[in-house]
């Protein structure tokens, strides 16, 4: 899949969560996730088309998990960084 093109939709309301300013009309809740491990990890950074590094055991949203036979996923930390990340590597953790 392509990752040129996030969700503006998602992407507002997410923010609007993550900021405390989520309403009912923007949606439902995006889930809790964290990166497995111990450790860092590094990988693509979307926005700058570089690596980052991130430590393992951060909690993080999905913005799109994109179709069964993609590998990767596209992440967001509450930092501000758009990355990919293998779906192996995070974990539903639910809301805390």
């Amino acid at each position: 899949m392509s990752w040129d093109y996030i969700d503006e939709k998602k992407f507002k309301a997410l923010v609007k969560q993550i900021t405390g300013t989520i309403t009912e009309k923007d949606g439902d809740l995006v889930p809790y996730h964290h990166i497995k491990g111990t450790g860092h990890i590094w990988c693509y950074q979307v926005t700058t088309k570089t690596v980052v590094r991130l430590i393992r055991g951060i909690q993080i949203y999905i913005l799109d998990m994109g179709s069964k036979e993609d590998k990767q996923c596209l992440g967001y930390t509450t930092d501000g960084i758009i990355f990919l990340i293998d779906k192996d590597e995070v974990e539903e953790i639910g809301f805390v």
